[in-house]
């Protein structure tokens, strides 16, 4: 039996089909109401997937049912249950003293500081004296984020020390990191290793303001850079590195980010035991030839894979790119059609979807409403139509700014102005909402 652990998420993944040798011996657990895809023997289910010791509960009365032989979790929430389940139930994979520094961004960067890699000053918070005391050591902007955040979500870019005194209540605990604001443009390296030996490593750019374009509701992008771009080989090598420094297990998927400055410095973000999230799988699949979560599902549940024709694949693929529009503050009225000359366009929305108020408050790097990918092997001319696709499609949505939508951030409150969208999408007759964090910095934090 295969346990497999299945955020919302990642409801409706074909696991069967990537699984077929596993028919009839697949069991999950996931969240009430997610739709999950056929082929389970059973699914249990949890009023509340956030909820740890609801899931672990449910898990382990499964594992106790099924004894399985491995635990599959492709999410970042998943990451620490999963690992705690394998030890606990002696099966291989990613033990809890792995994930737990692949999660703790406190944690990674202490390892990774330990092994010589670069680093933002960081330190952890426990309190907003902590934030203060920092910012005086180390003047200019700050970072203050969860130590085990995803989506960019709880991100916050501080310029001076007195904006610290609005975070007291949601830094209170521990949970929280600071660090200083590293300028620079984010890339992401996604990597695979088997048995100890690298299978695949993809070195791609981020657009924009990378993992915070969502707070200027602008569209995020990235594409692979050629493998003989010296800087796609520094950019490799500093994530082995990084796999290296961590007491990571001799078999793992990861996606790290790094920050690389203008002088050319690579700077970590942060790294995570799991594959990249939104469309990165979408783009990965044309580098690499397989979907990255079929890949590691079958890896990962000890199944075999033709790891060289990766190999072979990722040296010889075109370039590619995937592209994402995030919501604006409202209803949608109206949705875009698949942009020419692109591949895997999804839509993540329906007319009528509402992203007002707390929803669009509280919205991550990865709520994409449409999404899509690129190829090209000539990469100026993938930026382009990357660039030129992403003004299409964000035309193509229309808005209406059903309670006002500017967002104070002194306040924490959302004005009463007209702020109304006008029927041109894109087109607003008074200023777009405000992003939600205090100050947004152009590099500060990464997908996740």
């Amino acid at each position: 039996m295969i346990l497999v652990l299945i955020s919302p998420r990642q409801a409706g993944l074909p696991f069967a089909q990537w699984l077929p040798e596993e028919a009839g011996r697949l069991v999950a657990v996931t969240a009430d109401g997610a739709p999950v895809g056929e082929g389970f023997t059973e699914v249990v289910t949890v009023p509340d997937y956030t909820d740890d010791d609801a899931v672990l509960t449910a898990a382990r009365e499964m594992a106790r049912r099924h004894r399985p032989r491995a635990v599959l979790a492709l999410a970042e929430a998943d990451v620490e249950r999963a690992a705690l389940l394998r030890r606990e139930l002696a099966l291989p994979g990613l033990d809890s003293t792995a994930a737990a520094a692949y999660r703790d961004k406190v944690l990674m960067k202490r390892y990774a500081s330990a092994a010589g890699l670069p680093v933002p000053a960081f330190a952890p918070v426990a309190g907003v004296d902590d934030i203060t005391d920092f910012m005086a050591a180390h003047p200019g902007r700050v970072v203050v984020k969860p130590r085990s955040g995803s989506g960019s979500t709880g991100v916050h870019v501080l310029d001076a020390p007195g904006q610290a005194d609005a975070l007291a209540e949601q830094v209170a605990g521990g949970s929280y990191e600071v660090e200083e604001f590293i300028d620079g443009t984010l890339h992401h390296v996604d990597v695979f290793r088997a048995e100890g030996e690298p299978v695949a490593a993809v070195a791609s750019r981020y657009t924009g303001a990378g993992c915070l374009t969502h707070w200027e509701d602008a569209p995020l992008g990235s594409r692979n850079l050629d493998p003989a771009d010296p800087l796609h080989e520094r950019l490799v090598r500093e994530t082995w590195r990084l796999i290296d420094a961590l007491p990571s297990p001799d078999t793992l998927c990861a996606h790290a980010e790094f920050f690389v400055t203008d002088s050319g410095r690579i700077v970590l973000c942060e790294v995570a035991a799991r594959i990249g999230g939104g469309p990165i799988p979408a783009m990965l699949r044309h580098i690499l030839g397989t979907d990255p979560r079929e890949l590691w599902a079958r890896v990962e549940c000890g199944l075999p894979v033709a790891l060289d024709a990766v190999r072979d694949h990722a040296r010889t693929a075109p370039r590619a790119a995937f592209c994402g529009i995030p919501p604006k503050h409202g209803r949608v009225l109206r949705l875009p059609e698949p942009p020419p000359g692109t591949t895997d366009f999804v839509l993540n929305t329906r007319v009528g979807d509402d992203w007002s108020g707390e929803r669009y408050r509280l919205r991550k790097s990865g709520d994409f409403l449409a999404t899509w990918v690129l190829t090209d092997p000539d990469p100026a001319v993938l930026d382009s139509r990357l660039a030129a696709t992403a003004r299409l499609v964000g035309a193509g949505f229309g808005w209406d700014d059903t309670d006002s939508g500017r967002y104070d951030t002194d306040s924490g409150r959302y004005d009463t102005g007209s702020g109304r969208y006008d029927s041109e999408p894109g087109r607003y007759d008074t200023d777009p909402p405000a992003p939600v964090p205090a100050t947004s910095g152009r590099t500060a934090g990464g997908a996740r």
